[in-house]
């Protein structure tokens, strides 16, 4: 099947798209975990803000895809609207996945037959499984995590459990997969990287416990190093460590960072999320050691 994941264009007012262009994370996900033959394109159109519709429509035609797929967060559901109504007119049979924290908290929003598809929560395996189902013209009903449209109505599938990351179900992204260039922080080269998921805590700015509850899964420091040189092959010279709350297990924070010296990966820099408190109650210890892993920029949470 031919598989065309988008990214809105909208971006954060505190994010300005001439310093940061960002890649999405969750879609180079995606692409990593779907079966291996199906075709899949990534474009973030946030490096096209001044060209979405153009680039959209020589995408679609160029891809034909038999699904599109569209990662949403609140500030960009109008957006995600008109881009599936432009989709739609070029392609009427294409079949429409709505994922992110939009769909995932407000499903609601996406029933109005905006959607085919929602996907909420953690998409990898229930995005792979309902390509599975689409492509043998199986039953949906059985799909974790799936919201789908049955006639006029929805069917509401039971929550997907968070996953085990320990496990190592999850394959590495693909990056390949993208079809824009431009990706930059700063003036320099830049992708995104995770090495956990959740926490524990329950911070009333933070919408992460409405996505998954409260838990922290990690990934092994092998499976760490892999994703972060196949970043730096592809011409990055920056990584956004976009985990939840890194600084939830101090400790392990801290062996990250010796894995990265050891890995020689210490030339790279490093931005992170933390929390105030858990740098401050390992002064001593952790600051110095993420100086020298490369860490150069922390977005606190206050």
């Amino acid at each position: 099947m031919n598989v065309l994941l988008l990214s809105m264009p909208d971006s954060f007012e505190h994010m300005p798209s001439l310093a940061i262009r960002m890649p999405n994370g969750a879609l180079s996900a995606l692409a990593g975990n779907v079966d291996p033959h199906h075709r899949v394109a990534i474009a973030d159109l946030i490096l096209c803000q001044d060209k979405v519709r153009e680039t959209v429509v020589k995408l679609v035609r160029e891809w034909e895809p038999d699904v599109v797929g569209l990662s949403v967060m609140t500030f960009q559901r109008q957006t995600a609207r008109r881009l599936v109504e432009l989709v739609r007119s070029l392609r009427p049979s294409v079949r429409v996945v709505v994922g992110g924290y939009d769909p995932s908290l407000a499903p609601e929003a996406y029933t109005d037959g905006t959607a085919d598809f929602i996907v909420r929560g953690e998409g990898e395996l229930t995005f792979r499984e309902l390509l599975r189902a689409l492509e043998s013209g199986s039953s949906f009903e059985g799909i974790a995590g799936l919201w789908y449209r049955d006639g006029e109505a929805y069917r509401r599938n039971p929550p997907r459990p968070v996953t085990r990351l320990e496990s190592g179900e999850l394959r590495l992204p693909r990056r390949d997969a993208r079809v824009l260039k431009g990706y930059t922080m700063l003036g320099r080269q830049v992708d995104v990287v995770e090495t956990s998921r959740g926490c524990t805590f329950d911070c009333s700015f933070c919408s992460i416990i409405e996505m998954r509850g409260r838990n922290f899964h990690t990934y092994s420091f092998e499976r760490v190093i892999e994703d972060i040189r196949d970043a730096q092959a592809r011409g990055a010279r920056t990584i956004f460590i976009v985990d939840d709350n890194i600084s939830l297990n101090v400790k392990r924070f801290e062996a990250l960072c010796r894995a990265l010296i050891e890995a020689r990966l210490n030339r790279l820099d490093y931005m992170v999320q933390a929390m105030t408190s858990a740098i401050a109650n390992a002064a001593d210890t952790l600051p110095p050691l993420m100086r020298q892993a490369g860490f150069r920029y922390v977005f606190l949470g206050i």
